[in-house]
């Protein structure tokens, strides 16, 4: 089953409250998730020099910051769809340090979310649950790790610069453990997406660490991100 991401949420109620992202839940990759996004709640900003977000529809959810740095926490109970997270804007070919401390409850995505303009590209990193996309380019190895990679066309859908059409990139490997010190190699996926992928990549737009999850779930995580 596809499923369209949490963070396009994010993105999408962002440029209705002209703050920079705009993107839909029904642009990932999941054509049955709820589509009236606009009648949840969003909230983002800035703390400790990172770029956070949440966006919550049905139920309740909120974000704060108890250890300071890129650290982040967030609580959702019985949300329709709920997605957040702590990152940069502009994102980068950095390699993303992250440590999930604590995960309970359901959920469905925890990993990296971007959008790069020149072309306009929505792109997944997954690093613990699944995201997929409708043609599979092929399998990559990063950090120890072996990834699926996908991707997938969206026809007229919302984005960052309004209804467009554009491409996701979309590294599914799901595996990730808790507790333990763990790295993105973001050049990595970004040179794998720009080879193989035949849509190029762009300029970076904004790019988050977070969490997703959808269809009534509860559930916290308590996460760090970082710059290596």
């Amino acid at each position: 089953m596809k499923k369209t991401n949490l963070m396009q949420l994010v993105g999408m109620m962002a440029v209705a409250m002209l703050v920079f992202a705009g993107c839909s839940k029904e642009e990932a990759v999941t054509p049955n998730a709820p589509k009236s996004h606009l009648k949840g709640s969003y909230t983002s900003g800035t703390n400790n020099g990172y770029f956070y977000s949440l966006y919550w529809e049905g139920g309740s959810a909120s974000i704060s910051f108890p250890n300071g740095g890129g650290n982040f926490q967030i609580n959702y109970s019985n949300v329709n769809d709920v997605v957040g997270g702590k990152g940069w804007n502009p994102g980068g070919t950095w390699t993303v340090g992250y440590n999930i401390g604590y995960l309970s409850g359901s959920y469905n995505f925890v990993g990296v979310y971007g959008w790069t303009t020149n072309p306009l590209i929505e792109f997944y990193v997954v690093e613990k649950g699944s995201v997929t996309g409708s043609t599979r380019i092929g399998t990559m190895s990063s950090d120890g790790h072996t990834y699926t990679v996908y991707k997938n066309q969206r026809v007229n859908a919302p984005s960052i610069q309004g209804t467009a059409t554009f491409w996701q990139y979309l590294s599914n490997w799901g595996g990730a453990p808790t507790r333990s010190n763990q790295k993105i190699t973001m050049s990595n996926h970004v040179n794998y997406w720009r080879s193989r992928g035949g849509q190029g990549f762009g300029s970076f737009n904004y790019m988050v660490f977070g969490l997703e999850a959808w269809g009534g779930k509860s559930g916290a995580i308590n996460a760090t991100v970082w710059r290596q």
